[in-house]
């Protein structure tokens, strides 16, 4: 299990090439605060942590220099600033370190370490020595200790991640099967579907594995997912088989429910197929990654289940079928289908105005992957957070980088006067607290237009010049052959309400006008880049939309072309996406209309919910169109389509939602709405195939069926 989200987005996106070039030539992001109750500027055990960490004298030395680049902390960093060259006073060193490295009490205080590469990817041995050695310094429990920063959120992912696996998916699988069971009751049967769904659920682990890619926060809901969707569709073909039985006795009834199913179940694993292998256009790579190996397994698994359960009703014919409950049954289904009958104008009218009214909540639909909508309020990496920023200041970076010229001839102070009136403008922004940079570590600047002034800044400039090399160790100033570029680190909030898009117009509606002011001022251009953990999250924020719409459509399109190629006519096809576009419309319009945002466990279901909406759609068709083409009316033959498909057709959704409703009480909230998500959209997918397909059929729009089927099948 392995989170990194800057790597979800694509390695062509410019948001993705400007952060790794951050990296590259500045320091990781990967980092983690540490702070304990009672750690201040003052507090001895933060020198200590330190010297610990990097300590080449200690046994682990050579392992921890592999996992960790440097160590700041806000009790060294006060002493450098009030130390020669720079000199500052105690209170003006404080003022400076304010919001990053000391709290706005002025006391409170934290160290911060860097990770390597190598410890970016062995994030979890690497929290796990930084909190040993923080034990070992400072005598208290580990649960005293307080992190936060990208290495703490991604194992908190991760932890969260196999703990959903480990706790749910098992109760997941037990509840299928035992729903199986009461569907089916028979016994055989439901083992048999149970055991092709479990091979998918392992192919699918499989496949993960020998990709070579590891598992993250989408792709712990793939194998489940697939686990189910292989119930429903034995579901199926058993009750086709339990039909036959009905009607023509056991003689032959396999080779018969074959011959009858095996079509329609290949369409709905199609339809499925093309609802997740839309999923392949995204730009987002868990979804991408989900949408491939998804599609591998619902394939694969009802080969599967072709392959088994045919020879399973040949060696073990169904011993009885429960007639009470068929009786009940097709009462409940008559009088629905009467209902439908008789209403089919109305409810047809209503169906077609609610996925407009739903609809229009589309516009609004917003995405969100913030810290504090990953995990449950009482997650202690959400406590840690809010203790940090209470008494610290903000924890999430963002970057602004100050580029001059390679040819520039601003000398070094005037330089750095830029880059703090640059910071100054950062500074302004709302929600920023915290803001450092090379401005951070020099001495008070000289102001005034005297000789003596001026010939301090000549010092000054010199001396800054000659010390450049601080600024490079330090990680606030890089060059190369093409420019300079100066860093401004910032930090905003990880807990609030803040809007990114928002935000970062704000930040360029301060920095931009500043920039040209600085340009005017030593006549050169400036240039800047903005990037950190705020433009990636909004960049993946705004993949994650265009994703979600374009793999609809992309969906959408696809389906409704096999629909017109199935039922033969343009028309019949457009009418029959009516209800396959009422679960997404009114699930995702109503979230848009109530402003709740989508993350990555919702993103996925529209796509996933047109795909599986279109099964029992596809079954009930079959139906109603054999029934037509027999010589039966409309009415007849939309009775008959209930009785024949509506109890498979509400077994599948049944155990399909149970069964991933388990995930609901997951600690990782995208699992928890993913959860609940398709459940919601399976039951809006089932009442749309009981409801608004049968009224549509027997109202108006239905005559396109009608006419289609009867043109192209003699009655018998």
């Amino acid at each position: 299990m392995f989170n990194t989200p800057h790597h979800w987005i694509p390695k062509t996106n410019e948001q993705r090439l400007e952060f790794e070039w951050f990296v590259e030539h500045f320091e990781s992001q990967a980092l983690v605060v540490i702070s304990w109750p009672g750690c201040t500027v003052d507090d001895l055990r933060l020198k200590e942590f330190e010297v610990a960490l990097l300590d080449p004298t200690r046994a682990e030395s050579a392992r921890n220099s592999k996992l960790f680049d440097r160590v700041v902390s806000g009790y060294s960093t006060l002493r450098q600033l009030m130390s020669s060259p720079i000199d500052l006073s105690r209170k003006a060193a404080t003022a400076r370190l304010r919001g990053v490295l000391v709290g706005p009490d002025g006391s409170s205080s934290c160290a911060v370490i860097m990770f390597t590469d190598h410890g970016g990817y062995e994030r979890h041995e690497a929290i796990e020595t930084i909190l040993d050695t923080a034990q070992e310094v400072c005598g208290l429990q580990r649960d005293a200790f307080r992190l936060a920063g990208p290495p703490v959120d991604g194992v908190a992912i991760d932890r969260a991640g196999v703990d959903t696996m480990q706790r749910y998916a098992i109760p997941s699988a037990l509840l299928s099967l035992i729903l199986c069971w009461c569907c089916l009751r028979e016994w055989r049967y439901a083992l048999a579907v149970f055991t092709a769904a479990a091979l998918g659920e392992g192919l699918c682990l499989s496949l993960v594995f020998w990709s070579g890619q590891p598992m993250n926060a989408v792709l712990i809901l793939m194998p489940p997912f697939v686990f189910v969707l292989t119930i429903a569709a034995g579901i199926h073909l058993v009750n086709y088989y339990f039909d036959e039985v009905r009607v023509r006795g056991v003689s032959g009834a396999p080779q018969r429910a074959m011959q009858v199913g095996w079509l329609p179940c290949a369409l709905a694993t199609a339809t499925t197929g093309i609802g997740l292998g839309s999923l392949l256009g995204s730009d987002v790579e868990p979804i991408r990654r989900f949408g491939a190996f998804a599609t591998i397994g619902v394939v694969t698994t009802l080969l599967l289940l072709f392959s088994l359960l045919p020879g399973l009703m040949e060696l073990w014919p169904a011993s009885q079928l429960h007639r009470t409950d068929e009786r009940t049954s097709q009462r409940v289904w008559g009088k629905l289908a009467n209902a439908m009958i008789r209403w089919a104008s109305p409810i047809s009218l209503l169906s077609i105005a609610s996925i407009i009214a739903f609809g229009w909540g589309l516009f609004s639909i917003e995405t969100s992957i913030k810290l504090r909508e990953l995990f449950p309020p009482r997650a202690r990496v959400l406590a840690d957070y809010a203790w940090m920023e209470e008494r610290l200041g903000p924890m999430v970076p963002v970057e602004v980088v100050v580029h001059f010229r390679a040819d520039s001839q601003v000398d070094f102070l005037r330089r750095v006067e830029i880059v703090e009136y640059l910071a100054q403008s950062v500074r302004r922004v709302d929600q920023v607290e915290g803001v450092m940079s090379a401005a951070t570590l020099t001495p008070t600047i000289p102001r005034g237009g005297g000789m003596r002034q001026l010939a301090r800044r000549t010092v000054l400039s010199k001396n800054l010049k000659r010390e450049q090399s601080r600024f490079v160790d330090a990680r606030y100033v890089f060059e190369d052959s093409n420019r300079q570029s100066w860093r401004i680190a910032a930090r905003v909030p990880a807990l609030s309400d803040l809007d990114y898009e928002q935000f970062l117009d704000e930040l360029k509606e301060h920095v931009t006008p500043a920039v040209a002011s600085a340009s005017a001022s030593i006549d050169e251009p400036i240039d800047i880049t903005v990037t950190g953990a705020i433009p990636l999250i909004y960049q993946t924020q705004r993949l994650l939309l265009a994703d979600m719409l374009r793999s609809f459509v992309a969906a959408f399109g696809i389906v409704g072309i096999v629909l017109m190629i199935v039922l033969r006519s343009v028309r019949a096809g457009l009418v029959a996406m009516i209800p396959n576009v009422f679960p997404t419309a009114a699930i995702f319009g109503l979230m848009g209309w109530l402003s709740i945002p989508i993350d990555l466990g919702s993103v996925m279901t529209a796509s996933i919910a047109l795909g599986i909406a279109v099964v029992d759609t596809l079954h009930f068709l079959t139906w109603f169109r054999r029934e037509i083409a027999a010589g039966c009316e409309p009415a007849e033959a939309i009775r008959r389509s209930y009785r024949h498909c509506a109890t498979a057709m509400l077994q599948t959704s049944v155990i399909c939602g149970i069964g991933m409703l388990a995930f609901v009480f997951s600690d990782f909230v995208p699992a928890s709405r993913f959860a609940w998500m398709v459940f919601v959209l399976l039951m809006t997918a089932l009442f749309a195939d009981l409801v608004i397909l049968p009224a549509l059929l027997a109202g108006p729009l239905g005559r396109v069926f009608v006419a289609k089927t009867s043109s192209h099948h003699a009655p018998s």
